[in-house]
């Protein structure tokens, strides 16, 4: 069976957590890496934006201050993400070469893949999740559709084909991006609470009504750990590959470094 890395990297602060799935991705390229299944949370908790998104107005990340949440925009395009604590969130990330077996090697192939474990992995937590099917394309011109410069819409907001949702409402938020060689996979699993903070912050940004969380659909609370270890067990049986539990490398760790933002001097 093939071998991947399972990275516990903990609770971090959303700049560290950025840097790092960035630094994983450009590592990714280079010969000799091992595909890698990381999970983690945030510490402080954060909301983070699509990469195309526009930064939040001075009145905006005001606000967040006010509720001790920091903002950092993601590698990855999609919408507005918040993640909470590590109680009541976790973020999993996968890293790997396109043509990882497992992965089928397309966009799509790869998401749906993904996606799957992922969903076999909650249904052993006792959540009847099930896979957002494929979907008409909409006008678009619809304006509920259209994205406008600015927009802060929340990634909670909509489902597109293959995320996982229970009983139409999303769970999982997703999104993917490409290199040259590899690609980079996340997603923010809600454990428990909701992302209304978002539409406190961007009203209009999230129908409170399309969104769910783990322990909502099990019927019971779950923790971090106990969905974690679910979940790393799910995805190595559904990709049929080996776990090993390692550390970041050396190189990825002055990777990393090198992403993080330069302190302001005083």
């Amino acid at each position: 069976m093939t071998r991947w890395r399972l990275l516990e990297t903990g609770a971090r602060p959303g700049a560290w957590n950025m840097a790092c799935d960035a630094a994983l991705l450009a590592a990714a390229d280079r010969d000799g890496f091992v595909p890698t299944l990381r999970l983690y949370g945030w510490d402080p908790p954060a909301v983070s934006l699509g990469h195309h998104q526009a930064d939040p107005s001075p009145a905006e990340a005001e606000r967040l201050r006010a509720r001790a949440v920091d903002w950092v925009r993601r590698p990855t395009g999609g919408r507005a993400v918040y993640h909470a604590g590590p109680a009541a969130e976790l973020t999993y990330c996968v890293v790997a070469p396109i043509e990882a077996p497992g992965l089928g090697g397309g966009i799509a192939d790869a998401y749906r893949r993904i996606h799957l474990a992922i969903a076999a992995g909650l249904e052993r937590l006792g959540a009847a999740v099930e896979l957002a099917p494929r979907r008409p394309a909409r006008d678009p011109r619809s304006p509920r559709d259209r994205i406008r410069p600015g927009s802060h819409r929340a990634c909670f907001a909509a489902t597109v084909p293959w995320e996982i949702e229970v009983q139409g409402r999303k769970l999982v938020g997703s999104a993917q991006r490409r290199s040259r060689r590899s690609l980079l996979q996340h997603g923010s699993i809600p454990l428990a609470g909701d992302q209304a903070l978002l539409d406190e912050i961007w009203p209009g940004s999230l129908e409170s009504e399309r969104v769910t969380n783990v322990s909502s659909a099990a019927g019971r609370s779950v923790e971090f750990a106990e969905v974690a270890a679910i979940l790393a067990a799910a995805l190595a049986e559904s990709l049929r590959v080996t776990l090993d539990s390692a550390g970041l490398t050396d190189a990825e760790l002055r990777g990393i470094e090198a992403l993080l933002p330069t302190p302001a001097l005083a």
